[in-house]
């Protein structure tokens, strides 16, 4: 699911530097259960600093980043901040779960710099709860709020596949593709595009379905026709909605399954390796597929 703006605090009139030496960090409380996966902060470059770098942390009893970072985010060179204030994205290398109603602390480390050069954190005059750090003990910094955005997905709803197993083997030409939505599962206007293609797992050519499937209404598509014998297949299932104009909301994995090898009759041959010369093809008048795995035939 593509990531949403979840927690935030949009407000700010001037900097509050941030340089080696003197960390800062944002605490908020979350309103929900959600998979951070980067956050945007409204910033700056004051005049030159090496690098700087955005974590997320757990707090104490006191609302203090505590432990170690629960998650990581890209290290930015400080050259490539604008001297203009704007929105600066500190993606997390792997995303964190958060719980709903939960303390968090975003907090900004900076290497090299000193005062007047530093990252220049925008915040407001309002009041708040925001911290920082000195000399590694962190400390009541101001009465002020720095402006933060958290931005993420859903982790619970996912796609995923159930059948062919992945790398399947002996599959019919016309297999029961199915799969679930886990989690919160399909939503009104959810649209599901099933793609298989044949020896591609890159999906680059025309796709052997075409149609959209309604997600409420079908976890299983039958393949009827399109697929050849002793040919690898690969299949993905994504969801998209309709209100949130067709954007990928979920992508399942990339599986693969091999349709089963036909094999026409061949010459009976002995154990030396000779024709037998006997018929090996039977007419059948009629076949019976029954109940505990009964076949009844008759030649």
């Amino acid at each position: 699911m593509a990531a949403t703006k979840r927690d935030y605090y949009e407000a700010g009139v001037s900097g509050g530097g941030v340089f080696e030496g003197q960390s800062l960090c944002v605490n908020f409380l979350t309103t929900e259960s959600y998979s951070a996966e980067y956050v945007v902060l409204r910033a700056r470059r004051l005049n030159t600093f090496t690098s700087v770098t955005a974590y997320l942390h757990a707090v104490d009893g006191s609302n203090k980043p505590t432990g170690s970072a629960l998650a990581t985010s890209q290290t930015i060179a400080g050259a490539e901040i604008s001297t203009s204030v704007g929105p600066v994205t500190f993606t997390f290398g792997t995303s964190y779960t958060v719980s709903s109603g939960i303390q968090y602390a975003i907090v900004v480390i900076v290497a090299g710099g000193g005062a007047f050069n530093w990252f220049d954190w925008w915040i407001d005059n309002t009041g708040g709860f925001r911290r920082g750090v000195n000399t590694g003990s962190w400390t009541m910094f101001s009465n002020r709020s720095h402006w933060f955005q958290v931005w993420g997905s859903d982790p619970t709803r996912q796609i995923n596949l159930s059948s062919p197993t992945d790398t399947d083997t002996g599959v019919t030409v016309q297999p029961l593709l199915q799969w679930s939505i886990d989690g919160v599962g399909a939503q009104d206007g959810d649209l599901l595009d099933i793609y298989i293609r044949k020896d591609d797992s890159n999906f680059t050519g025309a796709d052997l379905i075409g149609d959209l499937v309604d997600a409420t209404l079908n976890s299983n598509l039958q393949i009827i026709s399109g697929l050849e014998y002793n040919s690898i297949y690969y299949w993905q299932v994504q969801a998209a909605n309709s209100a949130e104009g067709y954007d990928i909301l979920v992508t399942s994995s990339i599986w693969s399954f091999t349709t089963l090898v036909f094999a026409p009759p061949t010459v009976s041959i002995d154990g030396s390796g000779n024709p037998t010369g006997l018929n090996n093809m039977v007419t059948l008048k009629r076949i019976v597929v029954a109940a505990n795995n009964s076949i009844f035939y008759e030649t």
